[in-house]
């Protein structure tokens, strides 16, 4: 993350919004509760706290400093589908969240207003326990609270005057990383023509969630794509490079991106079955996004090691620890 701008402000949202849920019936046909609000509130004292120096929140006050802007959030439209009876290993959910940020001045002057949209897709697992019932949903949850904080909080920096960061947007950057999701590395070198908009966060995703890459086994690299400035992007792609003999297992290696508003994420993913072997091989995917123009996003590295069929749970080596 940049450092936080040398600015004291008051950050409020409707206190309401802690307090919202999301109702969903699981596996077993009985209902449940997400405390999908709690999430949402973290979320922006945590990104809020990592733009400003110095920040107040709702009725929080301090003689001894006085904000000199106000940042309004209104979180609405929030919506969650759980497709449980679909014929996967897991329950593809999808998760809507739409807000508004206004900010004021000491004055109380609006200077700039936007609207946000999350319209985040996973898949969930069902936990290993007795009843077998309830859904692995709290990551879910938290990352999609996360992309949104994100999103406000860059938008802010934006209108504050900041330039976005050039580094690439890391799973650390953006605390959103799925279960099963291997660390993502930065490539050593610069692209002489770096994109001035687009930012990316690579991720690879095993099948079974048991954090082991095995030969046979169904792979998904997922890359989260945000534009980070002021004008859409109307024509991008994201493609993968590597080791030959994974890169000969995806039926494609590059994807068009739908255009980017500013502020605005996409996901895309490449899936592709690993190949089998009879004792662990190491392998890497190259991940890069380029305009159109030619401008290209820092690439990304992502480091595999893949075991043979039926390695145990236990050798968790696959995955590197995070940084």
């Amino acid at each position: 993350m940049p450092p936080p701008l040398p600015h004291t402000v008051k950050v409020e949202w409707p206190p309401l919004i802690a307090q919202q849920t999301l109702s969903y019936t699981d596996s077993c046909g009985l209902p449940g509760i997400i405390p999908v609000g709690r999430q949402v509130v973290d979320a922006l004292r945590e990104a809020s706290s990592r733009t400003f120096t110095t920040v107040l929140y709702n009725e929080e006050t301090d003689h001894t400093v006085t904000p000199n802007h106000t940042i309004k959030l209104d979180v609405r439209d929030w919506a969650f589908t759980l497709d449980k009876d679909a014929l996967y290993d897991r329950a593809p959910a999808i998760l809507r969240m739409t807000a508004t940020a206004r900010i004021y001045d000491e004055t109380g002057a609006l200077l700039r207003e936007t609207e946000f949209k999350v319209n985040r897709m996973e898949r969930l697992r069902l936990e290993r326990a007795s009843r077998n019932c309830d859904y692995i949903i709290d990551p879910f949850i938290q990352d999609t609270a996360v992309e949104l904080a994100s999103k406000l909080f860059l938008d802010t920096r934006i209108a504050f005057g900041d330039q976005p960061p050039s580094s690439p947007i890391t799973q650390d950057d953006m605390s959103g990383e799925s279960s099963g999701g291997s660390s993502v590395e930065s490539s050593h070198g610069t692209a002489p023509s770096a994109s001035p908009a687009l930012r990316f966060k690579a991720m690879l995703l095993d099948e079974n969630n048991n954090l082991v890459l095995e030969g046979g086994e169904h792979v998904r690299v997922r890359i989260d794509v945000v534009n980070t400035g002021s004008k859409t992007v109307h024509h991008a792609s994201a493609s993968i490079t590597g080791t030959p003999s994974i890169m000969g297992q995806f039926p494609t290696t590059t994807l068009t991106i739908p255009p980017l508003q500013p502020g605005q994420t996409k996901f895309l993913e490449f899936v592709a079955t690993l190949p089998p072997t009879n004792m662990p091989q190491q392998a890497e995917i190259h991940v890069s996004v380029t305009e159109s123009e030619g401008f290209t996003a820092p690439s990304q590295i992502l480091s595999l090691t893949i075991h043979p069929a039926g390695t145990s749970t236990d050798n968790r080596e696959s995955i590197p620890p995070r940084p």
